[in-house]
């Protein structure tokens, strides 16, 4: 009878802590997700227009097309001043994210001088590097929905006094997968922040 009381509490302890652990993770992807579906961009320096893929032909997909169109949008209202378009060199095309992005916005009417390019924004952390080393005294972030939480801890983690967020007004279920992963990438931004080098 002990030994059989014993497996039920055993199985009880173990039932509790993942419940426990189940709460705490919807907790934590709900705060995530309403940080950025409630992201409102205040009036800053620049807009932060954060690259994502292209097609083998160079044209922005369709993530990366609705950020640019967020980010005009900004521009054209004057909330922002200046856009910053900040992506990678993708591996596998060569493709340049940040230069694409800049053309995409100098033919949708953009000046080239109020658009600052960073091909060496190869995730996140870099991208808020780069942000931090225009001494920008504000900026707001230009991404989907489930990246603003860590787009903005990231600009304040290097140094960006004020930063708000802005995402394109799209849903597609398919970015539920994305708030899954920015739960589990957001954790490792928050315990490497005082050895930052090993975003890099």
């Amino acid at each position: 009878m002990k030994k059989i009381q014993g497996v039920y509490g055993h199985l009880r302890r173990i039932i509790l802590a993942i419940g426990s652990l189940v709460v705490v993770s919807v907790i934590w992807l709900g705060g995530i997700a309403v940080n950025g579906l409630l992201a409102q961009p205040h009036k800053s320096a620049v807009g932060v227009i954060f690259g994502t893929a292209v097609t083998d032909d160079g044209v922005p997909k369709p993530a990366l097309r609705e950020r640019l169109q967020e980010g005009l949008k900004l521009w054209q209202d004057g909330v922002v001043s200046k856009l910053m378009v900040s992506g990678a060199v993708e591996h596998h095309n060569h493709k340049d994210e940040a230069r694409i992005m800049a053309q995409w916005l100098e033919v949708h009417g953009v000046p080239s001088e109020v658009i600052i390019v960073d091909s060496h924004g190869n995730n996140t952390w870099l991208t808020g590097l780069h942000v931090a080393a225009l001494k920008a005294p504000s900026a707001v972030v230009i991404t989907q929905w489930f990246h603003v939480a860590r787009a903005q801890w990231a600009l304040r983690r290097a140094g960006v006094a004020s930063v708000s967020g802005a995402w394109p007004r799209h849903f597609r279920m398919s970015e539920l997968w994305y708030l899954f992963r920015e739960g589990a990438a957001f954790p490792v931004y928050i315990v490497t922040k005082v050895r930052p080098e090993f975003l890099q």
